[in-house]
């Protein structure tokens, strides 16, 4: 009896480590976000790290896209690009007034310069992604009015 009480401990104790852990601050989210550029190993679900606002904008999305089609985002808007080669990553000041924040990320992609400012907001306990937005003049957005045009169009 106390050998099974101890084994259903160690399970409990090590799936608990498998669950996403809230993020205390916008820079340690953005700095766990960011990481799976730099390892290759990018998590099956990125949910933990979007507000359920930006999440229902990716569910949206993946719904009324008709099979095959590529849905609103044709490229990587974390990195304003398609493909990456992340240097020079840099999480500038956050400013946070109460249950929301904003962060600028700038690095460098395949030697090009690259700013990001984020929009967070705190959700369950930890800090989420609720929004981005590139000022690059070559291509400007905010990720939600990309979202909502495509949904327009539908």
């Amino acid at each position: 009896m106390r050998l099974a009480t101890l084994a259903a401990g160690f399970v409990l104790a090590l799936t608990g480590f498998a669950v996403a852990q809230p993020y205390e601050t916008p820079e340690a989210l953005l700095d766990a976000f960011y990481q799976s550029y730099f390892t290759d190993t990018f998590p099956e679900d990125e949910s933990q790290f979007r507000s359920a606002a930006l999440q229902a904008l990716y569910d949206n999305d993946a719904q009324i896209t008709p099979e095959g089609e590529m849905g609103a985002i044709s490229f990587d808007p974390y990195i304003d690009g398609q493909d990456y080669d992340i240097t020079d990553f840099e999480i500038g000041a956050v400013a946070i007034e109460g249950e929301t924040a904003t962060a600028d990320v700038t690095f460098s992609n395949f030697g090009e310069p690259r700013s990001l400012t984020y929009d967070l907001v705190m959700e369950d306990g930890g800090w989420k992604i609720d929004d981005v937005v590139s000022t690059n003049p070559d291509n400007p957005y905010r990720l939600s009015e990309i979202f909502a045009e495509a949904a327009a169009a539908y």
